[in-house]
């Protein structure tokens, strides 16, 4: 028993939705047997798209949840973006002024002093417009999901396990995370990651050790993301002609409608139809035709 929906234990779920409880289960999760109709890439490609789903979803309802406040260092003044950001809310200074935005033909001449109440994104990096900043400045933003991940460490010590080599190479990008390890039973924050897939915990692993983040959206939701992905596998990799019976979509949209109002309290009825109806504001409508992905 887990204490999560981490990566692990919804794989292993999907698996017995997908082809029903059998022997074989343990083996297809832990990737010692693939004769299943499905790869476990698939079906994590599954759940990401998932969560993702959710996500876009959620966002638009309870934005207040995906929002971040974070202290920025400047290097010659590039302040670098961190690996959940999504969209920027506001960028201002030590003394709490904002820090506007500026466009390519804005920018200061070779000779020119530039301000430093200006900036230009540059790929992943904010740049203010004055040359050698260096002080501390807040970004607020609103965070993108990180992939859910799950597989067998490579290699584990006190303080550090390194993940399968299906995780990112990104630096940073599972910082924050929680992981949980399916062999030694502990759950931990990932303080840190590297492009080597280390990632500094807590705890002592090991090598071999099975283990799986937990997604970054709220957790009440976390169960949706099982009905959601059996959708987007069999939608994407279909073994069989039969789509996905009406009644199994409108189930799952009782039970996210249903969290929703739990979680968000009665204003979710002041736009509960939007959540159906409304295919422009990037929620379940946006794209969203009632026809599921592959039919």
């Amino acid at each position: 028993m887990t204490t999560y929906l981490n990566g692990y234990t919804l794989l292993e779920k999907l698996w017995i939705q997908l082809v029903g409880y059998n022997s074989n289960i343990t083996a297809y999760v832990n990737g010692t047997d693939v004769t299943g109709p499905y790869s476990n890439a698939q079906i994590m490609d599954g759940i990401n798209d998932a969560q993702r789903y959710l996500f876009n979803t959620l966002l638009t309802r309870i934005p207040y949840e995906f929002e971040e406040e974070v202290a920025l260092t400047g290097v010659a003044s590039v302040y670098t973006l961190l690996a959940d950001f999504g969209v920027l809310k506001f960028f201002k200074d030590s003394r709490g002024f904002q820090i506007h935005p500026i466009g390519t033909k804005d920018r200061r001449v070779v000779d020119g002093a530039g301000s430093e109440q200006l900036y230009y994104r540059k790929g992943n990096t904010l740049v203010i417009d004055r040359a050698g900043i260096t002080e501390i400045c807040t970004l607020i933003y609103q965070r993108k999901p990180r992939d859910i991940e799950q597989g067998k460490a490579s290699a584990g010590a006190s303080e550090s396990i390194t993940l399968a080599t299906t995780a990112k190479t990104i630096a940073d990008y599972y910082n924050g995370l929680t992981l949980e390890n399916i062999t030694k039973g502990w759950v931990d924050t990932i303080g840190d990651y590297s492009t080597g897939r280390v990632a500094t915990i807590s705890e002592t692993a090991a090598a071999d050790d099975y283990y799986g983040t937990v997604s970054d959206i709220p957790e009440p939701f976390h169960f949706l993301i099982i009905p959601r992905a059996v959708f987007e596998i069999t939608g994407k990799y279909p073994i069989v002609k039969e789509k996905p019976k009406t009644s199994a979509v409108t189930f799952f949209e009782e039970q996210l409608l249903a969290a929703l109002r739990a979680y968000a309290g009665p204003a979710l009825d002041e736009y509960v139809e939007d959540i159906w109806c409304n295919y422009g504001s990037g929620g379940i409508g946006y794209g969203y035709d009632g026809i599921l992905p592959g039919h």
